[in-house]
């Protein structure tokens, strides 16, 4: 009865996402059934950082001929994308579906991947995350590396299509290990037909990139190695970018379980190949896992921050950025009291930069809510991560604060 009650708010607050344009949004329905939930505070604070992105937004939205790309980077609260699903759904609904996106394959590097693609090889890869920074393979763009000394090792990704959006894709680009040691790369079809090879990016000239397309959209492709040199010997791969050339939003989810503001930071390509997704936003959902040992200290969480920021700014010098607040969980059987601290220095360093975020953990009832949401089912046992149907509720929320900051910015733009 409870999910089924879960369900049925849900489905009433997408409705009244999709069918409001121009007004608020609000969550009163969501008050009934968790009155902890706090409308009041489920804002993008310092929106206006983000006007940049709400003038393309209004020009994507008014035109139609653009495309946004939005990069969200997190922890395990993404890696599974129950939050970031919803949030690119309903985006693309309202402005338009450019695409899937970033795809990592997560499931070859044996870990758990989204539900809306799927990943698969015949052949075993060796694999890394980012959060073991000593094991030998690099890092690049979507904090998971697979490998492979196989000369005809191959990678299977089917894209699963919304019960609206379309997922299906064109034109594919491959984030590899580019050096004379590397294999080269064919495109397949779904019936093992070569559809052609990855040539390297001639648009960009980015050396990390090799890009190829099919003649048609499809939701199926394989990336075969190929051996065309006498020096080559492996393959490392970091991601794949699937397009359908449409205009509206791409959104790109970054998710690695246990990771951490240096664990990317660290990695030693993450940054730089960011820049080739063309960022107009970029998001970051971290601070969990910092939070969670005992020996927390604000001081170099604020440190680390500054880092990563840094580095992105850099290889992004003209992106917006929003940092969103941890919602409270568990340590062990008592509410983490350390999640508090790093919700005020998430706010203390965006504060200091000039930068927008949403608090997620004042949305959720502060530093009591963990408590409240394990009451009401949408924590999952192990106190930390929270159920499908809670982090669609986050999802939700953020839709919320976010097209309401959108439907400021229109209100008040100067014609």
């Amino acid at each position: 009865m409870t999910r089924l009650k879960n369900i049925l708010l849900l489905t009433v607050l997408l409705l009244s996402i999709q069918n409001s344009i121009g007004q608020p949004i609000t969550i009163a329905e969501t008050a009934k059934f968790y009155p902890f939930v706090k409308e009041e505070v489920n804002v993008i604070s310092n929106s206006g950082h983000l006007a940049g992105l709400m003038e393309k937004l209004y020009d994507l939205k008014r035109n139609g001929n653009r495309t946004i790309n939005i990069l969200h980077i997190g922890d395990s609260h993404l890696q599974a994308d129950f939050i970031t699903s919803v949030i690119r759904t309903t985006l693309q609904k309202r402005f338009g579906n450019g695409g899937r996106g970033l795809v990592v394959p997560y499931h070859v590097a044996k870990t758990n991947e989204p539900l809306n693609y799927r990943s698969g090889s015949s052949y075993v890869w060796q694999s890394k995350r980012c959060v073991f920074p000593d094991q030998p393979l690099p890092i690049g763009i979507g904090g998971v590396t697979i490998n492979s000394s196989d000369s005809c090792a191959d990678i299977v990704i089917t894209t699963i299509n919304d019960s609206i959006l379309d997922y299906s894709f064109n034109k594919v680009k491959l984030f590899f290990e580019n050096d004379s040691t590397s294999y080269s790369f064919a495109l397949l079809d779904s019936l093992g037909n070569r559809v052609s090879m990855f040539v390297p990016d001639s648009v960009d000239n980015y050396s990390f990139i090799s890009t190829a397309a099919f003649p048609y959209q499809t939701n199926n492709m394989t990336v075969k190695v190929v051996k065309t040199g006498e020096k080559q010997s492996g393959a490392t791969i970091y991601g794949l970018l699937l397009e359908n050339d449409n205009p509206g939003i791409i959104y790109h989810t970054i998710g690695v379980n246990g990771a951490q503001f240096h664990h990317y930071s660290e990695a030693r390509h993450f940054s730089a190949q960011t820049k080739a997704l063309k960022p107009d936003l970029i998001i970051i959902s971290l601070g969990t896992n910092e939070a969670y040992p005992l020996n927390f200290r604000q001081d170099k969480f604020y440190a680390d921050m500054q880092l990563l920021f840094n580095q992105l700014r850099q290889e992004n010098p003209n992106v917006g950025f929003l940092f969103t607040v941890p919602a409270c969980s568990y340590r062990r059987k008592k509410p983490n009291p350390r999640l508090p601290l790093a919700a005020k220095t998430i706010i203390r360093f965006t504060t200091d930069n000039n930068l927008s975020y949403w608090n997620l953990q004042g949305v959720t009832g502060g530093d009591k809510s963990a408590y409240n949401w394990k009451k009401s089912h949408l924590l999952r046992p192990d106190g930390v991560h929270y159920s499908r149907v809670g982090y669609e509720l986050q999802g939700k929320l953020f839709c919320i604060a976010f097209l309401n900051a959108y439907n400021a910015y229109v209100a008040n733009r100067p014609e």
